[in-house]
């Protein structure tokens, strides 16, 4: 695959200029916190460019065992492949397209991807908050850069990730016997409270509860997609 270096570059020095606008301060405290949007997105076919990008937002009511609020989904077609660092530019266009159709405003969104944990402070979840000014955090599955030791084999249980000596995250321990995620802020809100609040939104799987229930609407969703075509 054939990657652009002069453009890497561009989308670098977009990011480091995202990233000055980063608010790693609370806009609300945990409590106040209600409604939780989850963020996740998928493709059609993930090794085909250009490709069909599906976005699904699930609102959820935390303080009232996880009530679905709203679900919406949305489809775009995608040009852009998969780069480390950059998966932004690849998903947030679709996101755009789901956040659009939200008729009521969660006070929180949680993504599918990194927050702050991330070589420029901005991965996905970073990005999303920044330009549409919203409180969001991300949880990410798998480790993209950063220091950390490995937190123990106990639900709750956590570490910090440190980028170049910076605190920007932990990694986190949802349940015994699975595999920790990557927890940081992606704006308007501080590590500290993205591990409160993401800790809140845990019930019985690895997954926070509105990413979750995202990533299982899209399996079917695309599914069902995949079938009719």
């Amino acid at each position: 695959m054939y990657i652009d270096e002069k453009l890497i570059e561009n989308l670098k020095r977009e990011q480091v200029n995202l990233s000055k606008k980063l608010k790693l301060k609370d806009k609300k405290t945990v409590d106040e916190i209600k409604l939780v949007a989850g963020i996740d997105t998928t493709f059609t076919n993930i090794w085909e460019n250009p490709t069909t990008a599906i976005s699904c937002i699930v609102v959820l009511d935390i303080e009232d065992n996880f009530k679905e609020v709203e679900v919406f989904f949305a489809e775009k077609i995608i040009d852009f492949p998969y780069i480390p660092t950059f998966l932004a530019y690849r998903e947030l266009p679709v996101i755009l397209e789901a956040y659009k159709k939200l008729k009521i405003k969660p006070d929180a969104f949680l993504v599918d991807g990194m927050g702050i944990i991330h070589p420029r402070k901005m991965g996905i979840a970073a990005h999303f908050g920044v330009i549409t000014n919203q409180i969001s955090v991300g949880v990410g599955k798998s480790k993209l850069v950063g220091e950390f030791e490995m937190p123990e084999n106990k639900k709750f249980s956590y570490k910090p990730v440190y980028v170049d000596g910076e605190l920007r995250g932990y990694v986190v321990r949802t349940k015994e016997n699975a595999n920790p995620v990557f927890v940081s802020p992606g704006n308007n809100i501080s590590v500290e409270s993205s591990l409160k609040l993401v800790l809140k939104c845990v019930d019985r799987y690895k997954l926070p509860e509105p990413t979750r229930r995202a990533h299982n609407y899209l399996q079917k969703y695309r599914r069902e997609k995949i079938d009719k075509n």
